[in-house]
């Protein structure tokens, strides 16, 4: 699961004016440097502490009837409606918190470098939790949602309502999804307004969809890319031109959710009897199990064209994920993730070392992430290419003792990356062009 923005803390009397409320995270106290003066807010972070969030929701229903504490309680009641479940309820929530200001701001007295974040208003999987990323106390967040794409497409400046921030570059957080793609485009307008450094572009992230990934990375030397085909439940009725076994998930599915292998046409049937959904991807299932007959998933950082490794998931199905690898349960899976964190190539051979440096420059974004594997041959699979994936330290050090350095590599790697982009002459910055290569310009699907 993706974690909220952590957003707002006690600010200087300048800074009041532009921000209405201190915004502090359920998910991530210790990351908030001042608490709260409200006691219900304080008894609702105290409540998330212990994961009790029902306790922690009560008190933030409470807290909404109080004008000083309204804004910051709806959007840590945004949090915990998604945690208990009930995403409606945390959609209703954010957007109570953004009615009045679309900007939020976390909360940093010496900052080094200060982000203009655009994300959509939505769930935990929407934007890219930079929060988490880049947490650090010198990296001063603003974070503007796009609550009107429309109106920001217009006129750009508009989307933030009566006042503007301090901020030395954009960084754009949105991750692809079919219903962001006009949240993608405002975000270009809106950083070509700015006229300052941008990270990542919105059309460059419309493109790595599931399906335009494929397309964008097709004759990828030394890596299998498989074609991922959207088609409508009627299509799949006649099963006569389908390949088995395949790979099967309703479009804009994440996390494994509704993803099955589908070996028979008779498989197929039972699968669209029991999901809900009208359009759904297809893909060739690709047989990448170790000799030792494992499963193996590597996540991996992409920052400024270079890989950084993330985790890696072990596990004796096809259909993995960190969180159901049993990660914790074996020493020798987390010895073996331990070897791939701390050097790459330990995991990968020279040609999905190739084909990942090709990729980078193919995909032709600031930031991004993705999901892949090795074949026993040495070529790279590759599964998902995103730009919402989380990166933190959150996890239990005494088990995970190497994972803190993976995170604070990605971290500086990219804190290197915004102070570069902040020191180049104004000529040089994007929007004055796309900063890519040729050969990732030519790779482009039409109209992105």
């Amino acid at each position: 699961m993706k974690s909220a923005h952590t957003v707002a803390a006690g600010c200087a009397d300048s800074e009041v004016k532009r921000v209405d409320s201190f915004v502090f995270s359920l998910l991530d106290r210790s990351r908030s440097g001042i608490l709260p003066d409200s006691d219900l807010l304080r008894a609702a972070l105290d409540c998330s502490a212990r994961n009790d969030f029902a306790a922690a929701f009560e008190q933030l229903q409470r807290a909404t009837t109080r004008a000083g504490d309204r804004r910051a309680a709806h959007f840590m009641l945004w949090e915990a409606s998604q945690i208990l479940g009930d995403p409606d309820s945390a959609f209703a929530h954010l957007r109570e918190a953004l009615r009045d200001d679309p900007v939020t701001s976390r909360h940093c007295l010496a900052p080094s470098r200060r982000i203009l974040v655009l994300a959509v208003p939505g769930d935990f999987q929407a934007n890219l939790p930079i929060d988490a990323l880049l947490c650090a106390p010198d990296n001063q967040l603003h974070t503007l949602w796009l609550v009107d794409p429309e109106a920001a497409i217009r006129d750009p400046l508009s989307a933030f309502g009566s006042a503007r921030p301090d901020y030395d570059c954009v960084f754009i957080a949105i991750a692809e999804d079919a219903r962001h793609h006009r949240a993608l485009q405002a975000a270009d307008r809106v950083a070509e307004a700015l006229r300052v450094p941008s990270i990542n572009r919105g059309s460059r992230i419309a493109a790595v969809s599931r399906g335009g990934a494929a397309h964008l990375l097709r004759g990828l030397p030394d890596a299998i890319v498989p074609a991922q085909n959207l088609a409508g439940r009627g299509a799949l009725a006649d099963t006569a031109g389908l390949a088995f076994p395949m790979i099967i998930r309703p479009s804009g599915s994440h996390a494994g959710k509704d993803l099955a292998r589908i070996d028979h046409a008779a498989d197929l049937q039972l699968y669209l009897a029991n999901v809900a959904a009208d359009r759904f991807y297809i893909a060739p299932f690709v047989q990448y199990r170790s000799d030792d007959g494992f499963w193996r998933k590597y996540r991996i950082i992409f920052v400024d064209g270079q890989p950084w490794p993330y985790h890696l998931a072990i596990h004796d199905d096809w259909a993995i994920w960190y969180y159901n690898a049993g990660m914790d349960l074996d020493p020798w899976k987390r010895q073996e993730e331990a070897r791939f964190v701390h050097d790459i190539r330990a995991a990968f051979p020279p040609r999905a070392m190739r084909a990942l440096h090709a990729l980078a420059e193919l995909v032709g974004l600031d930031y991004f992430g993705i999901d892949c594997g090795v074949m026993p041959d040495g070529r790279l699979v590759v599964f998902e290419i995103e730009t919402g994936m989380i990166v933190h330290d959150w996890d239990c050090a005494e088990l995970y003792p190497y994972k803190k350095s993976a995170t604070m590599a990605i971290r500086h790697a990219t804190e290197k990356m915004i102070d570069a982009r902040i020191a180049m002459p104004a000529a040089c910055r994007w929007p004055g062009g796309d900063g890519l290569g040729a050969t990732a310009r030519s790779a482009l699907p039409p109209g992105a």
